[in-house]
């Protein structure tokens, strides 16, 4: 590794690790060049203003319910693989993450592959929010708040790791889906409620994607231990977008109190990622939110609104010129001086990077003015919706976004058509299942001959709610029906939201139609 000096511009002058051709800073000072050199890290022990001391425990990368993490570098010392690089490669080489390839963004099972699925826009996702999350680290670093055993790219590899999580909870068929989950537990409301608590059944009722989200990667990841896929702190931390349970009440006017991000099963494991980051407690089982969940959700904002018209007028719902000049209050002045035939006959993909591009500066301008309530996890709007303050005129232009599609896109016919068929769908499938999983099976009571054929089919796996080596035991047995008595009531009935949830749109509809008798196999 060669090390050379250079000047990055307002930051202080740092080192930074030339390899392969390209240079990774550091951002540590000449006197401790030789502890990075030698693989040590000195956090722990150097001296640290309090905002760096803040930012440290912030963005701490010991891992959740692993011991062995304690006191570990935040960087490889060979390689200079960042804690955050291994949480990246965990969710990227995931089953959990390929099954997006095949999960609904806004066009269900199309048949074009120019349009995005729910990976590709994971994918652009992260792409900016690494890109805000290393701005957001260079402006720490300008402030003196970045602590020294981490870098702006750090900061942004945290961010795009909590973006490649985002919707990896969601069910089939994109949000009709979450709707399709609620509907089916009101409808079963009688079946079920004489079992769960309010909160439990609250749970299912207004079933949320980003809460399973949380759970798989907090717990389903690896279902034979505790903390799941036992990602860093730092990223549980930008992953939750709503850091409260579905028995709190939503309120659309705060950005952190809209939804819940977690189920009354996984409020241990909220409350573990609250304590190690430090975030303030605001009742029982509500907190703060972290800095760097702004971040993500304003990646996800920008890409969402931007190609989502993208892909429609691939799909032929809106113009070419029309999605031009929607773009053109966001673009740079030697675009915006354009005709308008001038600017339809630029490549859309010019057209919509620098739009991505200008939306991003937006966003950094509030973050740089807010910075101190972001740390604090104290600022109630998205960032998104906060640009109005110095770029009204960009506010605008996003808003109109958004009009668009919700007037062209999202209530098209084919759009709704296969929405619809996906409450079919997936109602269906959790109602046969509950053939297999009833909530009120009792100790003597045997299910069902149907209902015991289709535990069959079931894979043991999704049994395995919790660390437990007597489930574990009579799984590896195959005694999936003692199993099953083993699980209370809610556990049962997160068996299949769990089950259904994680199904890609394409094996929903198959399994929909074998269990239906429709097809046979």
């Amino acid at each position: 590794m060669v090390l050379a000096r250079y000047s990055f511009g307002s930051l202080p002058e740092g080192i930074v690790a030339r390899r392969g051709g390209s240079l990774q800073y550091l951002r540590v000072s000449c006197a401790r060049a030789n502890v990075y050199a030698e693989g040590r890290t000195p956090w722990k022990t150097a001296a640290m203003t309090s905002d760096q001391g803040r930012w440290a425990q912030l963005l701490s990368h010991e891992r959740l319910h692993d011991v062995r993490s304690q006191g570990r570098a935040a960087h490889h010392s060979e390689t200079g693989r960042s804690e955050f690089d291994a949480d990246y490669g965990r969710l990227t080489f995931s089953s959990a993450f390929r099954r997006l390839q095949d999960k609904t963004q806004v066009f269900p099972l199309a048949k074009s592959d120019f349009t995005r699925t729910r990976l590709t826009h994971t994918l652009e996702v992260a792409n900016v929010g690494r890109g805000l999350g290393k701005s957001f680290g260079l402006l720490l670093a300008r402030r003196g708040q970045l602590p020294a055993h981490l870098s702006p790219d750090d900061i942004g590899t945290v961010v795009s790791v909590a973006c490649l999580a985002h919707d990896i909870g969601n069910p089939p068929f994109g949000h009709s889906g979450e709707a399709s989950i609620q509907e089916w537990a009101q409808r079963c409301a009688a079946e079920l409620r004489p079992h769960l608590s309010d909160a439990e059944f609250g749970d299912l009722a207004c079933f949320e994607g980003n809460a399973q989200s949380f759970r798989i990667m907090a717990r389903l990841w690896g279902r034979q231990r505790p903390g799941g896929a036992r990602l860093t702190l730092a990223s549980y931390g930008a992953l939750l977008k709503y850091p409260q349970g579905s028995a709190h009440a939503r309120d659309k006017a705060h950005c952190a109190r809209k939804k819940f991000n977690y189920v009354q099963a996984d409020a241990a494991l909220a409350e573990a990622v609250r304590a190690g980051l430090g975030l303030a407690p605001l009742g029982e089982g509500r907190f703060a939110r972290h800095p760097l969940v702004y971040l993500m959700e304003a990646a996800d904002d920008i890409c969402y609104r931007v190609v989502d018209l993208e892909d429609a007028e691939e799909a032929g719902l809106i113009s070419r010129r029309r999605f031009a000049e929607l773009l053109r209050p966001m673009l740079p002045q030697y675009l915006k001086d354009m005709t308008e035939d001038e600017l339809c006959g630029r490549p859309l993909s010019e057209l919509r990077a620098q739009a991505i591009g200008e939306l991003m500066r937006a966003v950094m301008l509030v973050a740089e003015t807010h910075l101190d309530e972001l740390r604090e996890g104290t600022f109630a709007q998205a960032l998104i919706d906060a640009v109005g303050e110095q770029s009204p005129d960009v506010l605008a232009a996003f808003e109109a976004l958004g009009a668009e599609a919700k007037a062209q896109v999202y209530t098209d016919e084919r759009v709704l058509q296969v929405e619809f068929a996906g409450f079919k769908v997936i109602g269906g499938l959790l109602g046969e299942l509950m053939q297999a999983l009833p909530p009120g099976l009792s100790d003597g009571q045997n299910l069902s001959a149907s209902g015991g054929k289709l535990l069959k089919l079931l894979p043991e796996t999704y049994l395995l709610v919790r660390p437990d080596e007597e489930l574990v035991a009579l799984a590896k047995e195959g005694k999936k029906e003692e199993l099953v008595r083993r699980l209370t009531p809610y556990e049962r009935t997160l068996v299949m939201t769990d089950y259904v949830s994680a199904m890609t749109d394409s094996y929903a509809l198959e399994l929909h139609r074998i269990l239906t008798g429709v097809k046979l196999p």
